[in-house]
């Protein structure tokens, strides 16, 4: 028989743990191994994704690719043509229930809440996030939604990087750029686009770059794609006969036009998706579950007239690109993309605009170039890529990472300078016409603007009841002067609010005002006798607001007051205080950097002093 662990051994098992789990958190090595985790997790999660869509497609149409088959008969049942109509209701009366109850963050596009995670929650995000995202958006796209897989991969490494942090209890800053990583590998599996991926991180959801933290994106990044590589295959997402360059540098005229028009496209994909998304808010006010159960009726509609549209369309983008279709039909099938992409999530379902947006810019770039075709000597094809980069950009206006997406997904190195040049002038349009992208639209909508500048300030957007303090003293308008001036000298402030019997709030005194009234000749009985001044904030107030306050009545402080009661004082020792600890935490965080080859050469310099000593 095992005789039972001592209890020094038991300590020191402890201790071991506490030791990996701080390194983990706190050396860049242990992060490094973390960012390797959320890689590794999401890519699985990308594969898991992969099968339950094509396994949930297979059950509804008897075909892992239904768009491919035209108007065929259901594969394994036979029924007629027809049976597409109701595939999308039998997805949703699945799909909406679950969503509604238990995760309600994951109706739509999903990388608008990972930016609000990262960037206002410290990279919090809800345990079951990722397992009812993948439920829902598989049952969703195999359903015949047709939108992209990448935005339930983007939310689904978050959570799954969120939860790790969680685990390990994490600061708030680590546990973002955790979540940046995941965001990044969910990515990187979905397009087989490692570097694209992580640029896409930093650039969209993190928005803050550095060595460091490119390194770790690029780290689970570059695991996610591996592990997709292994078990789905190594492949170019968007598979073209041979290599497009362009036909001649003269052709870089038409360039700018496919930037222009492909850009407007992107910005035509967002602004149908909230038109129809308000649309529905104003027929539909009904339980949440309900949309999406209607609207697919439309929606197999839909799918029954055009069944190339059911899911990604990524072959029907591919033959696109390969000129199998005229100009006329080309356009005919981006403004149906726009259109189906935004109904199927404004109608309540889940999945991404970024492999949409590719479609789009495919079709009208490959238009166009069939279009200008007698004044060029470049393929088609190679204004289609360049338009899918382009159509991206002027949707998420994310310009880097839309240069390298295109390049990793087509494997059309030879087509980065006319790109740039009209991902470049894409972004431009797109900041023309409006200052919000397909992403942040969506969050602006709820009140939440990532990109206000308000939020750089030192004291953001905090209300007054996030910032204040306990109230030092109270006085009662029916107080003596000597006993107001007694709860302001314990109180040790120049100022106090005063209510009535009630605990209405009334106005303030001054110690000033207490000291002038007792050495009067003429000595007023009771507080409610003296001048009260009225000034105080709401416990909604911004930061604005009371500093403005504080400064035009020349006080040290001011009450708090929410439905005619003092909750709170705020204080201006107390602010300063608070700008003092945050200077403070960024010096700490200056001095605790540090590296493995420094801590190395640190031991031994102080190895070499005991040596001479």
């Amino acid at each position: 028989m095992e005789a039972p662990r001592s209890e020094s051994e038991s300590s020191s098992g402890r201790k071991w743990v506490e030791r990996l789990k701080h390194d983990l958190v706190y050396r860049r090595s242990g992060q490094a191994v973390l960012a390797l985790t959320a890689g590794t997790l999401t890519g699985l999660a990308c594969v898991l994704f992969y099968y339950m869509i094509i396994g949930w497609e297979y059950l509804m149409t008897g075909f892992t690719d239904y768009a491919v088959q035209g108007h065929a008969r259901h594969g394994w049942l036979d029924l007629g043509p027809w049976f597409v109509i109701f595939v999308p209701v039998i997805s949703a009366l699945i799909y909406a229930p679950i969503v509604q109850k238990w995760a309600p963050t994951t109706r739509g596009l999903g990388i608008p809440e990972v930016m609000l995670a990262v960037r206002r929650k410290g990279g919090k995000i809800p345990r079951n996030v990722w397992f009812i995202k993948v439920i829902a958006a598989a049952l969703t796209i195999g359903g015949g939604g047709s939108v992209g897989k990448e935005g339930p991969v983007v939310q689904t490494g978050a959570a799954v990087s969120s939860l790790v942090g969680s685990r390990l209890n994490m600061p708030a800053q680590r546990v973002m750029i955790l979540v940046t990583c995941g965001a990044a590998a969910g990515v990187s599996a979905t397009f087989n686009a490692p570097l694209a991926a992580a640029v896409f991180a930093l650039e969209v959801i993190l928005v803050k770059f550095s060595a460091e933290i490119f390194g770790m994106a690029v780290i689970a990044s570059v695991s996610s794609a591996v592990v997709s590589r292994a078990i789905l295959g190594d492949r170019f997402i968007i598979s073209l006969p041979g290599s497009y360059q362009m036909g001649s540098q003269l052709d870089l005229w038409a360039v700018p036009l496919v930037g222009l028009v492909a850009g407007l496209g992107g910005v035509a994909l967002s602004k149908t998706l909230y038109l129809l998304t308000d649309i529905f808010n104003k027929i539909d006010s009904g339980p949440e579950w309900r949309r999406p159960v209607l609207g697919g009726f439309v929606l197999g509609v839909g799918l029954w007239i055009f069944p190339e549209l059911y899911g990604t369309s990524t072959d029907l983008q591919a033959q696109a690109l390969t000129g199998e279709f005229t100009a006329g039909v080309l356009l005919m099938y981006a403004g149906l993309k726009i259109l189906f992409t935004s109904y199927t999530i404004a109608m309540g379902g889940t999945g991404g605009v970024f492999a949409p947006s590719l479609f789009v810019g495919a079709t009208i770039g490959t238009a166009i170039g069939i279009f200008i075709d007698p004044l060029t000597s470049s393929n088609p094809a190679v204004f289609g890529v360049i338009g899918m980069g382009a159509s991206f950009a002027g949707a998420a206006r994310a310009p880097m990472a839309a240069v390298l997406i295109i390049i990793e997904m087509t494997g059309q190195y030879s087509l980065v300078l006319p790109l740039m040049l009209a991902i470049v002038i894409a972004t431009g349009v797109s900041r023309f016409i409006t200052r919000k992208t397909i992403y942040t639209e969506k969050l602006i909508r709820r009140g939440d603007d990532l990109d206000d500048p308000v939020n750089a300030t030192l004291m953001g957007r905090n209300q007054a009841r996030s910032l204040m303090g306990p109230v030092p003293g109270i006085i009662r308008v029916d107080q003596s002067i000597p006993e107001a001036s007694q709860i302001m000298r314990s109180s040790e402030s120049s100022v106090l609010p005063v209510v009535d019997e009630g605990g209405k709030f009334v106005g303030n005194v001054s110690s000033l005002e207490l000291a002038t009234a007792r050495l009067a000749e003429d000595t007023p009985p009771t507080v409610a006798d003296l001048h009260l001044e009225k000034t105080s904030v709401p416990a909604s107030a911004m930061p604005s607001v009371f500093m403005q306050r504080m400064l035009g009545s020349h006080v040290a402080g001011l009450p708090v007051v929410e439905d005619g009661e003092v909750i709170g004082w705020i204080s201006a020792e107390d602010l300063v205080h608070r700008v003092y600890r945050q200077q403070r935490r960024a010096m700490e965080k200056r001095d605790s950097e540090s590296s493995w080859g420094s801590r190395w050469q640190e031991r031994r310099r102080n190895r070499d002093i005991l040596d001479d000593n």
